[in-house]
C-alpha cells in the first residue's frame, strides 16, 4: 500500500461495510413485503407496528441507505483532490457505481408507495417522455395510465437484481484500485505493508462508524424518514411540493426553472458527469486556484440540495436560480478546461 493515504481514503472501507449491511438487510426485508399496489403500503406501516423485528429491519437498511449516499458524495469530493492520471479506470468504474447506486436507491424509493413517494415516481417516470418512444415505454412500465401493481413488480426486481451489478461492479473497483496503488503516488518504492498499519486503521475508522449508526438507528432514525410517506398514496390529491429524497435533490435542485424537460435532461446529465471530470483537471493542473474552484463547486452542491428541499416560493426560488447559474457556470468552465487539456496533450 502507498504510504501517503489519510483518513479520507476510509471512505471506500466505509462504503464496502455499508453495502454488506445493506445486502444483509434487503435480503431479510423481502420476506415481509408485497408488490400488490394496494397491500405495499399496508404491509409496511402493519407490518412494522406488529412487529417490532420487521420495524427494526427497515429503520437499519433506511438508515445504512442513507448512510450510504453521504459517505459516496464524500469519495467523490475526495477524488476531485486526490485522484492521479492512472485511476481512470478506477474513475469509470466508480461513475457507473455511482449512476447505479442512484437508480438502486430510486427502485426502492418507490417501493412502499406512501404519498410522496408514488409522486415522485410520476414525476421520475415522466423523463422518459424525451426519449423516442418514450410515452409507450411509460405506459408499459405503468401497465395503465398511471402507476400499477406492474410497476411496483418491475421496480421490485430491478431493486432485487441491481444490487448484485452492484456487487461485481464494486469488486471491479477495488481491484483496478489496488493495481493503480490507489493514490497519487507512481512510486513502486514508496509502499508499506497493508497488514498491519491499514487493516488496523480500517478496523477503527469501521468500529467508529458502527457506533455511530447505532446511536442513528436507535436515536435519530426518524430524521430520515419524510412525514407525507406515513400516509399512504392519493392519486387525486398531489402534495404541495413534490420532492425526491435528500440524495437526489441536488440534480432536482438543477431541473428546477428550466421550462424544457429534454434541455433540462441533458443539462442535468451534463452536471452530473461534469463531477467526475474534476479528478482529471486536478490532476493535469496542480495549481491552488484549481482547488478553490472545487471548494466552490462543493458549496454549490450543498447549497442545492439545501434550498431544493424547499418550495417554489419567495426567497428560496431566487436563492435556488442563483445558485444554478453558479454551477452551470462552473462546469462549463471545467468542461472548457477539459477541452483545453485533451487538445494540450493531444499537440503533444
Amino acid at each position: 500500500m502507498p504510504s501517503n493515504l489519510n483518513f479520507s481514503f476510509n471512505f471506500g472501507v466505509i462504503l464496502l461495510a455499508t453495502l454488506i449491511f445493506l445486502l444483509l438487510t434487503g435480503f431479510l426485508s423481502v420476506l415481509f413485503y408485497s408488490n400488490n399496489l394496494e397491500l405495499s403500503f399496508t404491509t409496511l406501516i402493519l407490518g412494522g407496528y406488529n412487529n417490532f423485528n420487521y420495524f427494526f429491519l427497515r429503520v437499519m437498511h433506511n438508515t445504512f441507505a442513507n448512510m450510504f449516499f453521504i459517505f459516496i458524495y464524500l469519495h467523490i469530493v475526495k477524488s476531485w483532490f486526490y485522484t492521479s492520471n492512472n485511476n481512470m479506470l478506477v474513475l469509470l468504474v466508480g461513475i457507473i457505481i455511482y449512476f447505479l447506486s442512484c437508480a438502486i436507491a430510486f427502485f426502492g424509493y418507490c417501493l412502499p408507495m406512501g404519498q410522496m413517494w408514488y409522486w415522485a415516481a410520476i414525476v421520475i417516470f415522466s423523463l422518459l417522455s424525451i426519449l423516442p418512444y418514450g410515452n409507450l415505454i411509460i405506459l408499459y412500465l405503468f401497465g395503465s395510465f398511471s402507476i400499477s401493481s406492474r410497476t411496483l413488480s418491475i421496480l421490485f426486481f430491478l431493486h432485487f437484481i441491481s444490487p448484485l451489478i452492484l456487487t461485481l461492479l464494486v469488486g471491479v473497483h477495488l481491484l483496478s484500485l489496488h493495481w493503480s496503488l490507489s493514490s497519487t503516488t507512481s512510486d513502486f518504492l514508496d509502499l508499506v505493508y497493508f497488514y498491519p498499519y491499514y487493516l488496523i486503521i480500517d478496523l477503527f475508522i469501521v468500529s467508529v462508524y458502527a457506533f455511530l449508526c447505532i446511536l442513528v438507528i436507535f436515536f435519530f432514525w426518524f430524521y430520515f424518514f419524510e412525514s407525507a410517506n406515513f400516509l399512504a398514496f392519493n392519486s387525486l390529491v398531489t402534495p404541495l411540493h413534490i420532492y425526491p429524497d435528500w440524495f437526489l435533490l441536488f440534480p432536482y435542485a438543477c431541473l428546477r426553472w428550466i421550462d424544457s424537460k429534454l434541455i433540462g435532461v441533458f443539462l442535468l446529465l451534463f452536471i452530473i458527469l461534469n463531477q467526475f471530470t474534476l479528478p482529471v483537471i486536478a490532476s493535469y493542473f496542480k495549481l491552488f486556484h484549481f482547488s478553490i474552484l472545487n471548494i466552490l463547486m462543493v458549496c454549490m452542491f450543498i447549497l442545492l440540495t439545501f434550498f431544493g428541499w424547499y418550495p417554489s416560493v419567495y426567497p428560496f426560488d431566487y436563492y435556488v436560480v442563483i445558485f444554478q447559474f453558479v454551477t452551470y457556470t462552473l462546469a462549463f468552465l471545467f468542461l472548457a478546461l477539459y477541452l483545453f487539456k485533451s487538445i494540450l496533450f493531444w499537440n503533444l
